[in-house]
């Protein structure tokens, strides 16, 4: 052997320290784009969460400028020789609600409609009324619908009478815009309104007008 010549031992363990060297240099590249990958993963999530919350706070907000706040009214008056009642929704929130159907009874028994009403108090079908329509109608801020209402005494008196608790119950459903809905009842407290997933089909039960 000369001297030019090298030992196959020799360059075997420089072939081997070689690759021990480049599978070190791939082993860090692995390890630093792994963690590169898992920050980019953990930012991004970040970023979705924060996304997803200024979302929901803004929808809040916006839900909030458009809150619908619809009340019973009921009026009456009785001066002796005249009496008169009306019944009517008014809209004292800030948002359009989109009213849903409304169940009136009295005693127990619905009236879908003023005939049915009249009836129930034993007033006479021929005096004078007004009406509306007040289901699958909007109510704008502010804006006040009467259902019904008269000015013939006796049947003003007899409907007064009616409509007081516990004889009487109105059960009434509205949404806002972003199909938020709450069920009212008579029967509760004058302010409590039930958060609802949508309103109830009062089907052949519905007050017409």
């Amino acid at each position: 052997m000369t001297d030019e010549e090298t030992p196959s031992s020799e360059v075997d363990s420089a072939d081997t320290a070689s690759l021990l060297r480049a599978e070190q240099h791939i082993i860090r590249l692995t390890f630093w784009q792994t963690i590169l990958s898992v920050v980019g993963i953990v930012v991004a999530v970040i970023a979705l969460y924060a996304a997803l919350t200024e979302s929901a706070a803004v929808r809040q907000h916006t839900a909030a400028a458009v809150w619908p706040f619809v009340q019973l009214m009921v009026e009456d008056y009785d001066r002796g020789d005249t009496a008169g009642f009306s019944l009517a929704f008014t809209n004292s929130g800030v948002g359009p609600a989109k009213m849903r159907d409304v169940r009136v009874s009295v005693d127990g028994n619905v009236a879908r409609n003023w005939s049915e009403l009249v009836a129930s108090v034993e007033g006479d079908p021929e005096a004078a009324i007004s009406r509306n329509f007040i289901s699958n109608r909007v109510l704008r801020p502010d804006e006040t619908v009467i259902i019904f209402g008269t000015t013939d005494a006796d049947l003003a008196r007899k409907l007064v009478d009616a409509i007081s608790k516990p004889r009487g119950a109105l059960s009434y459903c509205y949404c806002s815009i972003f199909d938020e809905c709450w069920l009212a009842d008579t029967r509760m407290e004058l302010q409590t309104r039930e958060i609802v997933d949508a309103c109830p089909d009062f089907g052949s039960d519905a007050y017409v007008n």
